[in-house]
């Protein structure tokens, strides 16, 4: 498994690639699966659309890995938070306030059924060189989106929210994503990724507060069962942060966003990493793609490197880029 492998530390022959969001819009494919679905959280719970979802773009573009269709949002669903996709606005959730609202699940076995089950679906489809990522959102931004009812692009509600029970919050989302993330590596997932999309608005204080805390408690107890584990963390526009976050939180390898230096992350991430073409990039310039990917793979030429995008994959996306993107990654020498 390549990119199990380079998250481990391990230099392979070939830069490994998949593409965050290459299960999605992007792909004919995709729309025309999910043409019959008005409701994106019953998509994600529907075991059978997961699994066809999933292996789509290993089938189409022969991706190192497959990551599981599902969302960041669903363990509110899990820990009984109404969640609904608004078309053209993003998330909508009822606003909890105070910690006291938020349930604890009784059995993330049970909770999770469908999704743990598509896990182990793809796992006994996909090749065996192929490695199953499995993921989670990072308990600050899914503690953020739950205080801010959704997206958000002030965070003002979750930035004034009494503190106390923010940390309440914060450590129960913990404990939960912590259970589910080792139910997920029992059904099958070979690597895990956690995704705390909404770092970048943290100041230094509460970013080891609310990131690298919980991110060190739930790497830890994945640890205590899965010892050496390989955990990916991406803690978007984090900046100078990115360097705390590698060094406190024993993740085995970081993901980056497009706005971080590559030469900076190569000279001071001291863990393997991810990234991190601009997806902006890939859909509209892909000239200008290609070339920065030569770049990046250079600057990498010596590291376990995994590349990807430091983003998800736009929706309008061509095709044929992103099969010219995966054609060079696996030919480049």
């Amino acid at each position: 498994m390549i990119v199990a492998e380079t998250i481990k530390g391990t230099k392979q022959c070939k830069v490994p690639i998949w593409l965050m969001r290459q299960a999605g819009r992007s792909l004919p494919e995709y729309r025309e699966a999910v043409s019959s679905f008005k409701n994106f959280m019953e998509m994600c719970y529907n075991t059978d659309l997961m699994v066809e979802l999933t292996l789509q773009p290993v089938k189409r573009f022969d991706m190192d890995a497959a990551i599981i269709f599902s969302d960041i949002l669903t363990i509110l669903n899990m820990l009984g938070c109404e969640v609904n996709f608004v078309r053209g606005v993003g998330p909508k959730i009822k606003p909890i306030r105070n910690s006291a609202e938020l349930n604890c699940v009784e059995g993330v076995e049970n909770s999770a059924k469908r999704v743990l089950s598509a896990i182990k679906a793809v796992r006994e489809l996909l090749p065996k060189e192929k490695t199953l990522i499995g993921f989670a959102g990072g308990p600050w931004t899914v503690t953020s989106y739950l205080i801010e009812g959704g997206g958000s692009k002030t965070f003002s509600k979750v930035l004034n929210f009494c503190s106390k029970d923010l940390k309440e919050i914060i450590d129960k989302i913990t404990d939960e994503t912590a259970a589910y993330l080792i139910k997920q590596i029992e059904y099958g997932a070979d690597v895990i990724q956690l995704f705390d999309s909404n770092a970048g608005v943290l100041s230094e204080p509460l970013f080891r507060e609310y990131i690298v805390e919980p991110t060190k408690k739930i790497v830890s107890t994945i640890r205590s069962k899965f010892p050496n584990f390989p955990i990916i963390g991406f803690p978007r526009s984090a900046g100078n942060l990115y360097k705390e976050y590698c060094k406190h939180t024993s993740v085995s390898a970081v993901s980056i966003d497009y706005d971080v230096s590559i030469e900076w992350a190569r000279d001071n991430l001291q863990i393997p990493i991810q990234g991190n073409l601009n997806p902006s990039l890939l859909a509209y310039d892909i000239e200008e793609a290609l070339k920065e990917t030569k770049r990046i793979m250079d600057c990498f030429r010596d590291l376990p490197f995994v590349f990807n995008l430091g983003h998800g994959v736009l929706p309008d996306t061509p095709v044929e880029n992103i099969a010219a993107l995966v054609n060079l990654v696996k030919s480049y020498q």
